[in-house]
């Protein structure tokens, strides 16, 4: 059987790939289990691996990591020949049911016109792990916390969990476990003090205190993130694309377009129209691009050193103005 499994969550694929190995295998070891990276390893010795079962064995497993060829990402491929991919075409359509080859990609964005894709799809099996929407989201961290870990979460609580994790399964079960070796009953409180926010989360609320002329606690919060060695290029950069769409919101709100139409055109949900429409008394047109201009003259000084990134950051945050 061959199978490909593909997903943004690492830590899903990971535990497909434990749940498929442990029924077809129970045990592994170096000769009925194999594992490669295709971006390391040339075909031609994975689908050497893959052709012949060990005697003694019933059943072999070969594991093939970062399967590029099967997603829409270019990558350069130094290690194979056009031959090596007609060898792979004729492995999946002719594969021995006695050894099972599995391919991963950590990633959503796959091609699906692919002609290894539709071979495996016709041959094998495809596990598309999905991320789950908010709702979802949700009840996958109730699951994990009251069913797996058996502590009781008050119900804000585990909205702020949800919010602070984001569909991030990874920081789930890391801040998750935290949590319940804090205390057997998680208040917000508990989640507050203990699950960072995600990044992106931070640069909006100083975006938000810039807005609204709070300079001192956006300053506040970039010395807190600056404690958790965030870089303030990344903090630039966040900025930047908000008031990029700012800019974006505020123009086509003067040409009289709607917000559903804006959130249409823009490829964002109407809320975050909505939250940025609050502004368009606050900041002009002219205001943003020559923010966005500073910004973009702060990476460069950052990036070419000639200047300290900390204190240079902090000092646009202090003579920011809206007007």
């Amino acid at each position: 059987m061959v199978y490909f499994i593909y997903g943004n969550q690492s830590i899903r694929i990971k535990s497909q790939l434990k749940a498929i190995v442990k029924k077809v295998l129970g045990e592994t070891d170096e000769l009925n289990f194999g594992r490669f990276d295709f971006t390391q390893t040339p075909l031609f010795e994975i689908l050497d691996d893959a052709s012949y079962l060990p005697l003694g064995y019933e059943h072999k497993i070969v594991v093939v990591d970062n399967a590029m060829f099967l997603g829409k990402d270019k990558f350069k491929d130094k290690l194979n020949k056009p031959e090596d991919f007609d060898e792979l075409r004729q492995t999946i359509a002719g594969k021995d049911e006695n050894i099972d080859l599995i391919f991963l990609l950590s990633s959503s964005n796959v091609d699906k016109k692919n002609e290894f894709y539709k071979t495996i799809d016709e041959y094998g099996q495809i596990y598309f792990l999905e991320d789950p929407d908010a709702k979802q989201w949700i009840d996958v961290v109730k699951a994990y916390m009251v069913t797996k870990l058996g502590v009781t979460i008050d119900f804000d609580a585990l909205k702020e969990l949800s919010n602070r994790t984001n569909g991030d399964y990874a920081a789930l079960y890391s801040n998750g476990s935290k949590l319940a070796l804090y205390t057997d009953h998680i208040s917000y409180k508990d989640v507050d003090l203990m699950v960072t926010r995600p990044l992106e989360d931070n640069t909006f609320q100083i975006f938000n205190y810039l807005l609204n002329k709070d300079n001192s606690a956006a300053i506040g919060l970039f010395r807190d993130l600056k404690v958790s060695n965030v870089e303030p290029v990344i903090l630039i950069s966040q900025l930047a694309t908000q008031f990029r769409l700012l800019g974006e919101v505020l123009y086509l709100t003067n040409c009289g377009i709607n917000n559903d139409a804006i959130a249409e055109e823009l490829k964002i949900k109407p809320i975050r129209v909505q939250i940025m429409r609050k502004y368009q008394f606050s900041i002009s047109l002219s205001k943003i691009r020559k923010v966005l201009d500073d910004l973009f003259e702060l990476d460069k000084q950052i990036k070419s050193g000639l200047v300290d990134r900390y204190f240079a950051f902090e000092l646009f945050l202090i003579n920011f103005k809206t007007n």
